[in-house]
């Protein structure tokens, strides 16, 4: 009866730790710092003092309670914790999903060739994408911070345009170099998956500001329109945890914005242009992208 009160009055109260291997260490947690958690092993009497890199750790609990009742357990190490600065970059490609099939009437009438004007718009199209974000994590899974995405995407064609000369035709290069920049508050929610918490899901919203900026040139005179409008921006992605600190994701976004109102300037002149409704400027997109993510303060 003694023999059974000292082994239970030995084995209340142990913390453990379990290692990736699927070791399982029964101690008194110390200390757990954004590296590493350092403990007491106590053995024959003797007390030795180990430690454990965060990385080497699937999960563990502290106890104060019995064995035979389950302390309190906390996440896995892989799970980011509450109080920790997400900052993630993307780069990857943008595909405006707006028709062009009026602009490529409107080139086909001035005398360009049909198909050159298909080719011109599907180059217009798509563009390459880059996104930075910070986030500041509110709890394991929520976080709030602020986003900025950029697009660019140019096409280039030439040959004879008529314009209405019945006498003339004027042979000329027409391109566009087309900038889209995008700001705006933002939500994020995380969903981890499996045991190790190794991989997990995402999805994020954002609403903010778009600006936009097109450099023209036709019959060597440069045009630039530009504009703003709200914009917003919806995520869907993959992450996986390379070390505490750093992970790599996968992640295809939809962006929406329309443009009601430009301005254009040739350098001397600029007016300001109401767009019919017909005409607005759909800056749609969809983009799929890779990127890292670095967890600062992440203990």
């Amino acid at each position: 009866m003694l023999v059974l009160a000292g082994l239970s009055a030995g084995l209340a109260g142990q913390d453990r730790i379990i290692t990736l291997r699927n070791d399982t260490i029964v101690c008194k947690i110390t200390k757990i710092t954004r590296n590493e958690i350092q403990f007491d092993i106590v053995s024959q009497g003797v007390r030795a003092a180990g430690r454990l890199p965060l990385s080497e750790i699937c999960s563990y609990s502290v106890s104060t309670l019995p064995m035979w009742e389950p302390g309190p357990a906390y996440p896995p190490a892989g799970t980011t914790p509450a109080g920790s600065l997400r900052i993630g970059f993307n780069g990857g490609m943008g595909y405006l999903t707006s028709s062009s099939e009026s602009a490529e009437e409107t080139m086909a009438g001035v005398g360009i060739e049909e198909e050159n004007a298909r080719d011109y718009y599907d180059n217009l199209k798509s563009g390459w994408y880059g996104s930075a974000d910070v986030a500041w994590i509110i709890n394991q899974r929520y976080g709030v911070g602020v986003k900025y995405k950029f697009f660019n995407t140019s096409a280039v064609t030439e040959g004879y345009f008529n314009l209405g000369d019945y006498y003339n035709l004027y042979y000329a290069t027409y391109r566009e170099n087309i900038y889209v920049n995008y700001g705006g508050l933002f939500l994020f929610y995380r969903e981890p998956v499996g045991k190790k918490d190794l991989l997990s899901i995402y999805s994020a919203f954002s609403a903010g500001l778009t600006l936009y900026r097109n450099e023209s040139e036709v019959f060597s005179q440069a045009i630039l329109i530009t504009g703003k409008a709200p914009g917003l921006d919806g995520t869907f992605g993959l992450e996986y945890k390379i070390t505490p600190l750093v992970s790599a994701g996968a992640e295809v976004s939809v962006f929406a914005s329309k443009l009601r109102k430009i301005d254009i300037t040739d350098g001397e002149t600029e007016q300001t242009q109401e767009l019919d409704k017909e005409h607005h400027e759909n800056l749609s997109r969809i983009e799929v992208s890779l990127g890292l993510r670095f967890y600062l303060w992440n203990r």
